[in-house]
């Protein structure tokens, strides 16, 4: 009786997977919100708004270039992806998927769905099937946990108090155990790379491994794009709180990890108050100044910019092949 219980709670999990996983992240944000109001409970907004208004337009300039810079080495992972398939695409529709993808996804949570409706509509007509945007888009995945991890494992073994809660840090003979257990499994994964040379088979489903020098490629590619994108929040700050980008690193890594794995719709509330635990050195209106800011320009512009683009690029395909009843225009 148990095991038909246990089989008939599974299937009715999966039946309502997508409400569960739309209560889930709604109750996380919830969540972060309550935290995050409690965390800014003393905190006087006229300084906020002060700090908003003493970001210079150049602070501005520069963040949307880094920005720019981090979205355009999204490219690289679509490509990357396409040659462990043995494919290939023009950079143009890589960077037009990989930026589609990585905006709504960065956005609206739920990667493995958003990113891969995105990269489906940004490849359509180039002949790839649904198999391979699928590939594509668990290969891109994997290409950013990787740099995640990566810049985690050197954080954890070379920074002591790289994980804190406000003023407590955690041990760093922990703190180093955890990075050299993450070390491992980078180590682990390029000796499997290096090792094995026919696809993974899942159910069925084939997945290529990348060769040793594309997951080489993998690591780097991610550990710059994480690198570019903390930078383009440091820039909002003041110029005399620069210095502190590598403590800034460690914290925006750490509040990505957090924010992915709540599952919330672009970490939104979560990202935030792990950044404002995390740096409790750095001046509070400033801070949150900064990643009003940052919100605005790293998450919601490329989002617009990325709803034009394909609008655009739907606009033109339908101007060039309209719509019939019965004719199917999904490629």
């Amino acid at each position: 009786m148990s095991a038909r219980r246990g089989q008939r709670l599974l299937v009715r999990l999966r039946r309502n997977r997508t409400a569960l996983s739309m209560t889930f992240a709604v109750a996380v944000v919830l969540v972060a919100g309550v935290a995050l109001s409690r965390i800014l409970a003393d905190l006087n907004w006229d300084e906020v708004r002060a700090a908003l208004g003493a970001i210079s337009p150049g602070q501005l300039a520069a963040c949307v270039g880094l920005t720019l810079v981090s979205y355009l080495l999204l490219s690289g992972y679509d490509m990357l992806a396409l040659a462990a398939m043995g494919l290939r695409q023009p950079w143009w529709r890589c960077a037009l998927g990989a930026f589609s993808a990585y905006s709504f996804s960065h956005n609206l949570g739920f990667a493995p769905v958003t990113a891969g409706a995105a990269r489906w509509r940004a490849y359509a007509g180039t002949g790839l099937s649904a198999a391979d945007i699928a590939r594509i888009v668990v290969i891109a995945g994997v290409t950013y946990w990787l740099g995640i991890f990566l810049m985690l494992a050197v954080f954890l073994l070379l920074v002591p108090g790289a994980l804190r809660i406000d003023q407590v840090a955690l041990p760093h003979h922990w703190q180093a155990l955890a990075g050299g257990v993450v070390l491992a499994g980078i180590l682990a994964y390029l000796a499997a790379c290096a090792r094995r040379k026919a696809p993974l088979v899942l159910m069925g489903w084939q997945l290529p491994v990348p060769s040793l020098r594309q997951a080489g490629l993998q690591f780097l590619l991610a550990a710059a794009d994480i690198a570019l994108a903390a930078a383009a929040l440091l820039v909002l700050l003041p110029a005399e709180q620069w210095p502190h980008y590598p403590q800034l690193l460690v914290a925006y890594v750490v509040a990505v990890v957090v924010a992915l794995a709540s599952h919330a719709p672009g970490g939104l509330g979560v990202f935030e108050a792990v950044m404002l635990i995390s740096l409790p050195g750095l001046g509070r209106p400033e801070l949150v100044s900064a990643l009003i800011a940052y919100r605005l320009i790293y998450y919601w512009l490329p989002l617009l910019g990325s709803i034009l683009l394909l609008g655009g690029r739907e606009a033109l395909r339908f101007r060039d092949t309209p719509f019939t009843a019965g004719k199917d225009r999904s490629g």
